[in-house]
């Protein structure tokens, strides 16, 4: 496999951080700087959640959820892709905090950024965006709540552990098919992935797919993932729901952040702010 320039040096800085605050902070020294507030809202339980706000103004609201296969990752290892989303945009950007798994298994994180949502929104047209976990709870609450828009990166959409991509890159790439094996048991230890589309949504009908907004669908091609944005992408497109797909050549799963050493992250996040910037929102 072709490597994208970069990408093989950020797979290795990654393996040798001591922890998440100490990848943060190596990725974010190369965000895009833009005023940010961090504040709390109420999560679906009645606790408090985190939340980022990323200054900008107009129309649409922009809400990020991070990655981490629903049982890691943060606000702060997101931190490159929302300054950047909302340098780019102009627009505001919320990124929120969910509860995680084990401790706290499907639905608790989705239900969540469901009451996040619901309580930043008001009137305002809103375009949902996260990574991996963070794309599958986005398309997940794009089913029934009524946006204008939608962005994946290298989304977590079927329970399928045998596709092409699955076999293709299983180890050796970062984030292995094992791994995601494994996430799966921690977040949906009771197995409703084969049925519950809030979980998998390549399970989803056709009725409940057509609800989804406009959407932009980027995949890593070097990704046990890609498989599932392929085939997201073929469901839309059998519908003839307006998306776009893209693959991103000689990129592992993960890269969105890594702009700092990979500037295929870069290049795709201007992808997204121009897809989010096209869109008629009166």
């Amino acid at each position: 496999m072709v490597f994208a320039q970069g990408m093989q040096e950020a797979m290795r800085t990654a393996e040798a951080f001591a922890d998440d605050a100490e990848a943060a902070a190596f990725w974010a020294a190369d965000a895009q700087h833009v005023d940010t507030e961090d504040f709390t809202y109420i999560g679906a339980a009645g606790q408090l959640q985190a939340a980022r706000r990323y200054a900008g103004q107009g129309d649409p609201l922009i809400v990020y959820f991070h990655g981490g296969g629903w049982a890691g990752g943060s606000i702060a290892i997101n931190e490159p892709a929302c300054q950047r989303l909302a340098h780019l945009t102009g627009f505001e950007v919320v990124s929120l905090s969910y509860r995680l798994a084990p401790a706290h298994s499907f639905p608790a994180g989705l239900e969540d950024c469901r009451a996040g949502l619901r309580a930043l929104r008001g009137s305002r047209p809103v375009v949902l965006a996260g990574a991996s976990a963070g794309a599958n709870l986005a398309t997940a609450l794009a089913l029934d709540a009524q946006v204008q828009g939608l962005v994946s990166f290298y989304g977590v959409f079927g329970a399928d552990l045998t596709t092409d991509s699955h076999r293709r890159f299983a180890t050796g790439y970062g984030f292995t098919s094992a791994r995601m094996a494994d996430l799966f048991a921690l977040y949906d230890p009771e197995g409703r992935r084969h049925s519950d589309p809030r979980l998998c949504p390549l399970v989803a009908s056709d009725t409940q797919l057509a609800a989804l907004p406009p959407a932009l669908l980027i995949a890593a091609e070097l990704d046990v993932l890609s498989d599932d944005t392929r085939a997201l992408a073929a469901r839309l497109g059998a519908l003839s729901l307006p998306h776009t797909l893209h693959i991103e050549p000689g990129v592992t799963h993960g890269f969105i952040n890594r702009g700092r050493l990979v500037p295929a992250a870069k290049a795709c996040l201007a992808r997204a702010a121009r897809f989010i910037q096209d869109r008629d929102y009166s």
